[in-house]
């Protein structure tokens, strides 16, 4: 709890300076950087935006949920119902872009309504991992698509391997937990293949133009599912 109290107030400090130099989010940065660097595995917390400015608090959550979620250990064994892409950062270089929620609110709304086009929507698709390390993403009455997993207990490491259908496409993430659930992560370029695979697969026409522009300047972005457990 010191730790994450430190953050913000390290945080809070640099913005004060910056807001009267005119230079926010650069100091946010950097003030991050630094801050980021002596706190890993503190408890939960509640942060709110003393500033008044959205971008501050937005960047504050951020950083604090990602501190959070990385080092708690899950299980995937069950079903789960998917709740809309996730996003996440691996990397300062995308630390203010990220937090920002124009950028976030367009880049997955881009990318779940390409989803919807396939049977993969928010709140009624389902996500099954078995313990033998088969997994498989349904739209409630038919599979979309299946394959295997490992998941490392001890790092959350996560494989997805998928089938024939998907031309065995690998995905290699992370899971991090969530209130209710986990996020399953993996390099943005590589979810964005794994959309387009799902979308020729289901003999759609989605120009994704648009989201490939949004990754292009976004080094270190991780894309991948909100995921809810199933009672």
């Amino acid at each position: 709890m010191k730790k994450i109290i430190t953050i913000i107030a390290a945080l809070t400090i640099s913005a004060s300076a910056a807001l009267a130099q005119g230079g926010l989010l650069g100091a946010l940065k950097d003030a991050a950087t630094t801050a980021l660097g002596n706190a890993a595995n503190d408890a939960t917390t509640t942060v709110t935006n003393a500033t008044g400015s959205e971008e501050l608090g937005s960047i504050l959550g951020g950083l604090l949920g990602d501190l959070l979620n990385t080092y708690t250990t899950v299980s995937l064994t069950g079903t789960w119902t998917y709740n809309g892409v996730a996003t996440a950062i691996s990397s300062e270089n995308t630390l203010v872009t990220l937090a920002s929620s124009a950028y976030k609110t367009k880049l997955e709304n881009k990318l779940n309504s390409y989803l919807a086009k396939v049977g993969i929507k928010q709140g009624s698709a389902i996500f099954t991992f078995t313990e033998d390390g088969q997994f498989s993403i349904s739209n409630g009455t038919k599979v979309i698509t299946s394959g295997t997993y490992t998941l490392d207990t001890k790092t959350n490491a996560v494989v997805l391997k998928f089938g024939q259908l998907y031309n065995y496409l690998t995905m290699e993430g992370t899971v991090a937990v969530t209130p209710g659930g986990c996020q399953i992560l993996c390099d943005a370029t590589k979810f964005l293949e794994f959309t387009k695979k799902a979308i020729a697969v289901a003999g759609k026409f989605v120009n994704t133009s648009t989201v490939s522009a949004l990754l292009a300047d976004a080094n270190g972005l991780q894309l991948g599912f909100k995921l809810t457990k199933k009672q």
